[in-house]
């Protein structure tokens, strides 16, 4: 046993030392476009603290799950359904967000023009059969003031986790409306 004791004593301080790795500074995300594609490239920019605000810090935490699978009906990272991923981030920021998307269509204030949508909104599409009944929901990452496009992060069935933008045709031709959660 005292030939053991060095060997577990030295084990356990390497453990302890490995254990203390400092706390990454906050960095919120910032989307950026390739100039010779249409593929976004995430990058992190650090921000003055003076300019994080509570969608700042959804986006960024929500980016992390990027490439998460989708499952039916999943509300952890194990797997989401577009529904569980919103609620998922949005419940990190104290905002307890209901399990589907149809009555998270419900919530707050409607944003009923496109070109007032800003970072942190819901959006919300029509089911894969184009109807007016709601059956996708996803979170605006960025979105422009002058022709009402925007980007959003949500849980793809085919993909999992990712950022979409609201020209690619099947979400263009799905779009119904768009809620402020965040106060």
């Amino acid at each position: 046993m005292r030939r053991l004791l060095p060997t577990l004593l030295l084990l356990l301080t390497a453990a302890a030392v490995t254990a203390q790795v400092p706390a990454e500074r906050h960095r919120c995300w910032d989307i950026d476009e390739d100039a010779t594609s249409n593929i976004s490239i995430p990058f992190r920019r650090p921000l003055p603290a003076e300019t994080i605000d509570t969608a700042d810090l959804l986006i960024d935490y929500a980016s992390k799950y990027i490439g998460t699978p989708y499952h039916y009906g999943g509300r952890t990272p194990k797997g989401f359904d577009c529904a569980g991923f919103a609620r998922f981030v949005y419940l990190r920021y104290g905002y307890d967000l209901p399990g589907w998307c149809g009555a998270q269509a419900r919530l707050g204030i409607e944003v009923s023009d496109t070109r007032n949508l800003q970072r942190g909104d819901l959006v919300f599409f029509g089911g894969r059969h184009k109807s007016k009944v709601i059956g996708h929901t996803g979170i605006v990452v960025d979105a422009n003031a002058e022709n009402g496009t925007f980007r959003f992060i949500h849980a793809s069935t085919t993909a999992g986790v990712i950022i979409s933008r609201s020209t690619e045709p099947y979400y263009k031709d799905r779009y119904i409306t768009a809620r402020r959660i965040l106060k």
